[in-house]
């Protein structure tokens, strides 16, 4: 007997340590199994890049299941999302049941849990997400016609993966949400959310649980949540064959707000089937206080209400994607007698009663309702009343309204704390309105009825971030055609003037269809200093990119706005720019803003102007202009153009005045003032006399042509003709004179300051200094000695070659093939002159015959240079007018595509994109064939010149 029990307790002891044994090598004979098995399944199953640290096995940790986790994983895009992340992992936890390991029937998940997750959702503005990163199955390839081969029996391709989950966790994560179709944004801190039950049965109790410590929800530029506590638990009885989901007792709550709710949610197939009620638990009113961002990150704690509030509601009917319906929500909200103060005020806003329905018919939208009956309260004394309706808000709005009342702005900043905001000033109004919107479309504006007016005296707005506002008295006058604005005093800034008056049109069908709001307006100003406006915005910044080729920031201008503002302004300033008497016409229209015959003085002279700043692109705004400045003072446009500054700093050594005809594109800088390497254009500039204050560049050619000290330094009779590419002004041949000297100059310079000139002179001796003359009254003499009889030339011809950078530039003699040194360049001409004198008195003849050549070789090559400026403006002006042609077409396509849908407006704007593209790229071919046809027809000449020469000789 005592043998039997040896061997008994022998044999367990043998077994236990087996299975220790096992439970520390098992994890270790399959860790690398698996963890092949979930690179495999993650690297052929997602278009991205996902990579993870180290991973885990452990037997102990959930006996007798096999742990498994991921580390550090991070999920990145491909495509237009390369370099974002998706997502990031602190760890991911499967845990396996161990017999679907030892087995050939696939394995087994028992439980995920997502541990400090950060999700980056990002949706670009043709609608694509960056999660979209699933590859498609055989299923949906076959569908597509992209597997033609024969599918693989019934069963062969089944999943080895199987999820037969009692537990789903995501621990302190975040989630955050960038939609730019939609203007949209959203961000979840700390999310932690459980999922429990048994699910492998086929009904089963489930329990969820979620909390998320800040939620923001935002949509063009407002915050309807901000920091939001959200808190839920959910008892549902799941039907996981027919996919029917029961509710029994849960709540979800946003901050102090809790809804209770119960139903059923069914998924017969694609569709959702809902049948689900809702309502509030609390009859306080402070609970939907709660709601109000400003309200409730400010003082909520301290907030004293009373009143009740009631919030009912339910979601009914089918959710599909098929035919594009939605269940029918109903929503009931009333207030009775609210009061809220602030112990720290000493306003209150009293008597608050609202009473609103809203039906949403999820099969046919245009019968969908709201119903405001009542909204009234009381501030200070003064009380307001609104009530509206509204019927098929799709096919035709049919709406009802009244807004009657008075708002002191000072009391409401004395009943509700404002961080960051002063409010003061005063608001009364009594308007009506009643129709549909067909009414006014087809101005049939008897049958509507709009009448009413508004009133402003003295409304202080001042916001960080924004220049301060002062409304100091306005008037509207409402009828069904327009909105009479009889009066609109403005101060902005504390230093901006603006009186507008005028009508503004199209207002309902601005507020119910964002159709365009149109006006024709008045506006005089006696200041307005841009400058002091623009420094006390915080603009957005829409993309963080080298400024040198777009902006940082831009102010967008409305698209659905149509204003024609008939403008005199006596005095505007931006920046270094101080003009008086601005008259013309702003136009703001479809995201652009226009000036159209504007005339200012500036500068000392005068301007007249018109111009358009397009923000349709807000990463790459332009500005267009086509301008003629008269009479303007060089030192003054020195130092207030940095335009100037940078493509002409030697225009910081001259003095005169100048007259300018320019027409440029630009891309605008986050300055609001053109990017100078992407400025393309052409001009003329002209101007009586020009004085050289002080010029390396001109000491230097006084110093090579051998000219007095005191010689004039004034070019007079200037008419130049230039255009500007890719970061270089390009100077057609002009003739100048300076003193006696005559010039024709032509080149080129940057905005790197590098110079690339030709000069060619003609010099009276006179003009030459003494060691000049005396080499020519000794070359005489030696002509003479010789028996030949030679005048000197009254006129010397030099060419002279500028190179270099603006402040220390490289003048040398050009003999064609190169130069001398720069003391030798006249000589070396002297030399040559007497050189061609004894040719002609040798040969006879020879002389008349090469001057009458030149004389047609340089008629023939000044005329092809002519030409070929011609030609390039031509070109210019025609690549012009086909962008401008196509952006006229893209916006229409735009404009066509508004109504139908986000993909065919995403569509629409790429089909625009192209066509803006392709007018560009035929803009840029014409320039660039204009300038190899100018190019060729002065070598041409050239050529011809040179030939008709060589024949003579």
């Amino acid at each position: 007997m005592k043998k039997a029990a040896g061997i008994t307790i022998k044999v367990l002891a043998g077994l236990i340590i087996i299975i220790l044994i096992a439970m520390f090598t098992i994890p270790v004979i399959f860790k690398e199994k698996i963890r092949a098995k979930v690179e495999t399944v993650i690297n052929e199953s997602v278009n991205a890049r996902v990579t993870f640290g180290g991973y885990n096995l452990s037997f102990f940790r959930n006996f007798p299941n096999l742990s498994f986790s991921l580390n550090d994983i991070y999920v990145s895009g491909t495509g237009p999302f390369e370099g974002d992340t998706l997502a990031g992992f602190r760890s991911l936890s499967l845990v396996f049941n161990l017999g679907s390991l030892l087995g050939s029937s696939g394995y087994e998940i028992k439980s995920i849990i997502l541990d400090r997750a950060v999700i980056n959702g990002i949706v670009l503005k043709d609608g694509t997400p960056n999660w979209d990163i699933m590859k498609p199955s055989s299923d949906t390839l076959a569908a597509a016609g992209e597997i033609t081969e024969t599918l693989p029996e019934e069963g062969a391709g089944e999943s080895t993966m199987k999820v037969l989950l009692r537990k789903f966790e995501i621990r302190q994560s975040v989630v955050t949400y960038n939609d730019a179709s939609l203007n949209m944004s959203a961000v979840l801190k700390n999310i932690n959310y459980s999922l429990s039950g048994n699910m492998t049965l086929s009904e089963t109790d489930l329990k969820m649980a979620l909390t998320i410590d800040e939620t923001t929800v935002g949509m063009d530029g407002i915050n309807y949540l901000n920091k939001a506590k959200i808190n839920s638990e959910i008892s549902l009885l799941a039907n996981l064959d027919s996919m029917k989901f029961t509710f029994a007792e849960n709540f979800f709550s946003v901050n102090e707000l809790k809804l209770n709710f119960n139903g059923t949610v069914a998924m017969p197939g694609d569709n959702i089937v809902t049948d689900l009620n809702f309502g509030t638990e609390q009859t306080s009113f402070k609970t939907l206080l709660s709601l109000i961002p400003a309200v409730y990150m400010s003082g909520y704690e301290g907030l004293r209400t009373s009143g009740s509030f009631t919030l009912t509601g339910s979601a009914k009917g089918t959710y599909s994607d098929a035919d594009s319906t939605l269940p029918d929500i109903k929503l009931n909200l009333s207030v009775k007698d609210g009061v809220v103060s602030y112990p720290d005020l000493p306003e209150k806003i009293s008597a608050i009663n609202i009473n609103t329905d809203v039906f949403v018919n999820g099969s046919n939208l245009d019968l969908t309702t709201v119903n405001l009956d009542n909204f009234h309260f009381e501030l200070a004394g003064n009380p307001f009343d609104m009530n509206f309706s509204l019927k098929t808000p799709v096919s035709d709005p049919d709406f009802r309204g009244s807004f009657r009342g008075r708002i002191d702005l000072g009391a409401l900043s004395k009943a509700v704390p404002m961080e960051d905001m002063k409010l003061s000033g005063i608001i009364e109004m009594e308007i009506n309105m009643a129709g549909r919107l067909s009414m006014i479309e087809k101005e049939q504006y008897e049958s509507f009825t709009a009448k009413g007016t508004m009133g402003i005296k003295n409304m202080l707005v001042a916001m960080t971030g924004y220049p301060e506002v002062l409304i100091r008295d306005a008037s509207f006058l409402f009828t069904p055609a327009f909105t009479s604005m009889e009066k609109l005093d403005i101060l902005v800034a504390g230093s901006s003037d603006f009186l507008l008056r005028g009508n503004v049109g199209n207002y309902i069908p601005y507020v119910f269809r964002s159709e365009t709001l149109k006006g024709v307006l008045t506006l005089n100003s006696s200041k307005v200093d841009v400058t002091s406006i623009l420094g006390a915005m915080s603009v957005d910044t829409t993309a963080v990119v080298d400024e040198d080729t777009t902006s940082l920031a831009v102010i967008a201008v409305p698209r659905n706005i149509d204003f024609d503002f008939n403008a005199q302004i006596a005095s505007l300033i931006y920046d270094n720019i101080k003009a008086e008497n601005l008259r013309g016409h702003i136009i703001v229209r479809d995201g652009v803003l226009s000036l159209r015959e504007t005339g200012m003085s500036v500068v000392g002279g005068t301007v007249k102007m018109n111009a358009d700043y397009d923000t349709r692109d807000t990463l790459k705004p332009v500005v267009k202009a086509d301008f003629e400045m008269n009479n303007i003072s060089i030192k003054d446009a020195f130092n207030t153009f940095v335009t100037v500054q940078k493509f002409a700093p030697a225009a910081r050594g001259l003095d005169g005045r100048i007259s300018l005809q320019m027409k440029y594109e630009s891309l605008l800088g986050s300055d609001m003032m053109p990017v100078t390497n992407s400025i393309n254009g052409y001009g003329k500039l002209k101007s009586d006399q020009v004085q050289v204050l002080e010029a390396p560049a001109f000491d230097k050619l006084k110093e090579v042509l051998k000219l007095s000290d005191n010689y004039t330094n004034t070019f007079k009779d200037i008419n130049i003709s230039f255009r500007i590419s890719d970061g270089r002004v390009f100077v057609s041949p002009f003739d100048v004179k300076m003193g006696t000297i005559k010039m024709n100059i032509s080149g080129d310079q940057g905005l790197d300051q590098t110079l690339n000139y030709l000069v060619r002179t003609e010099i009276p001796r006179a003009a030459l200094g003494a060691s000049v003359n005396a080499l020519m009254d000794n070359l005489t003499a030696q002509a003479s000695a010789l028996g030949i009889a030679y005048k000197p030339s009254d006129i010397i011809k030099v060419n002279v070659r500028i190179r270099g950078v603006v402040g220390k530039p490289e003048v040398s003699p050009d003999f064609g093939t190169g130069g001398e040194g720069a003391g030798s360049g006249v000589k070396e001409t002297v030399k040559e002159t007497v050189k061609q004198t004894v040719t002609e008195t040798v040969g006879k003849g020879k002389e008349a015959l090469r001057k009458e050549a030149e004389e047609q070789g340089d008629k023939l090559i000044r005329e092809a240079e002519a030409r070929g400026q011609q030609l390039r403006e031509e070109a210019d002006k025609t690549a012009i007018r086909l962008k401008e042609e196509a952006e006229a077409e893209a916006a229409k396509l735009i404009s066509a595509a508004e109504s139908k849908g986000t993909l065919a407006k995403a569509a629409a704007r790429k089909a625009a994109d192209a066509l803006v593209k392709e007018a560009e790229r035929k803009g840029n071919q014409l320039r660039t064939e204009a300038d190899k046809q100018a190019v060729k027809l002065a070598d041409e000449a050239k050529a011809k010149k040179e030939e008709m020469i060589s024949k003579i000789n």
